[in-house]
């Protein structure tokens, strides 16, 4: 199953159920970011202070994958791949911040860390007294009127693995930051319209002079791209672990596509205008003359 929304010049279409509901992996992350820009407004946190008691790395640098921590935190056991986050849990989260060790200087390199955006969500709302998903709701899903983005929302369709196999939920606990939302492409075509306006700091900029933004996600049985490109937005979802990237850009050749062919045909239009306007003008000089000529006569 796969949904894929486009958002361009106020239009909004969809191929397959908006409805449906999907775990977004990784464009989750986005959110996180978009929290922290909100907290700072608040003036609850600061982009450049330390996140933890001894440890140098900042919001800032963990929002930008910045922070030298790696990939994966520290685990406290065996690795369970059919749901590997569900371990980590508030009451560990404590030792396991301590167990995991930057691999860089903070600053210095940037490594994409997964471990770094869920210890983001999960200080956020240690800042502010409350959950990750309390958090959400509050900052981002109530005030975009985005009422089937969650970190339990039901309903969601039955994720497959590359070989399509069913798989089972992912459960990310205290590092849902990182990973742990579901979501509908009508929801998220809301969600990107916000972040178009203000992309928060965990979107990559695609290379070249125009400005694109895009974000990918996945867990064991789904994955999900976003772009971002001027007044058009665009969402793939789909219920298997293969990659969508290429589903996203062709929606977003088609849109531009569109958006040509509007501006050729309104560029014809404005012209048989003019040259009508023009033709009129004559045949009435023409008329005109033609009147004054049998007044004379």
């Amino acid at each position: 199953m796969k949904t894929i929304g486009v958002r361009h010049a106020g239009e909004t279409t969809f191929d397959g159920d908006p409805d449906a509901v999907y775990e977004i992996g990784s464009l989750t992350k986005p959110f996180t970011a978009r929290l922290l820009a909100l907290l700072v407004d608040e003036g609850l946190v600061t982009l450049d202070e330390p996140v933890v008691d001894g440890r140098a790395f900042t919001f800032r640098q963990l929002a930008e994958h910045r922070s030298g921590l790696p990939r994966l935190p520290k685990k406290t056991g065996r690795w369970n791949r059919r749901d590997p986050y569900a371990e980590f849990t508030d009451e560990v989260m404590p030792s396991v911040i301590a167990a995991t060790t930057p691999k860089h200087e903070p600053g210095t390199e940037m490594v994409y860390s997964n471990f770094g955006y869920g210890l983001l969500g999960y200080a956020l709302a240690q800042r502010a007294s409350t959950s990750y998903a309390e958090l959400v709701r509050a900052h981002i899903t109530q005030p975009l009127e985005m009422t089937q983005t969650a970190l339990d929302t039901p309903g969601l369709v039955q994720g497959r693995d590359f070989f399509g196999r069913a798989t089972p939920p992912w459960h990310l606990a205290a590092l849902a930051g990182a990973g742990g939302l579901r979501s509908t492409a009508s929801d998220m075509l809301r969600f990107l319209a916000a972040e178009a306006e203000r992309p928060s700091l965990a979107w990559r900029k695609a290379p070249g002079k125009h400005q694109m933004w895009m974000h990918d996600g996945g867990t064991g049985g789904f994955r999900s791209f976003a772009v971002i490109k001027a007044d058009t937005q665009v969402i793939v979802l789909h219920a298997k672990a293969r990659r969508v990237n290429g589903d996203a850009f062709k929606a977003l050749r088609a849109a531009e596509a569109q958006r040509s062919t509007t501006a050729v045909t309104s560029g014809h239009v404005r012209g048989s205008q003019r040259i009508e306007r023009r033709a009129s003008a004559s045949a009435m000089t023409v008329q005109a003359a033609s009147t004054s000529s049998g007044s004379a006569a």
